[in-house]
């Protein structure tokens, strides 16, 4: 399973960090400007797994705590 995660791992590093891949005519990458656009895409995504990663850990730690109180 480990094997699979890493595997799977490299291979959207891969494709999110290539510089020409998936580029249609007209799609400059090479754009000094590219960079900050794509970053601007995945803005979104960064913002909605940090409210789930923070509402995993707060909801853990709620349960934690209530499990002390018992």
């Amino acid at each position: 399973m480990k094997i699979l995660f890493f595997f799977l791992a490299v291979m959207l590093l891969t494709i999110l960090l290539s510089a020409v891949a998936l580029a249609h005519p007209g799609h400059d990458h090479n754009d000094a400007g590219a960079g900050l656009i794509h970053l601007l895409w995945l803005v979104p995504f960064i913002i909605a797994a940090v409210v789930v990663v923070f509402k995993e850990i707060t909801d853990s730690s709620a349960t934690n705590k209530k499990s002390d109180r018992r």
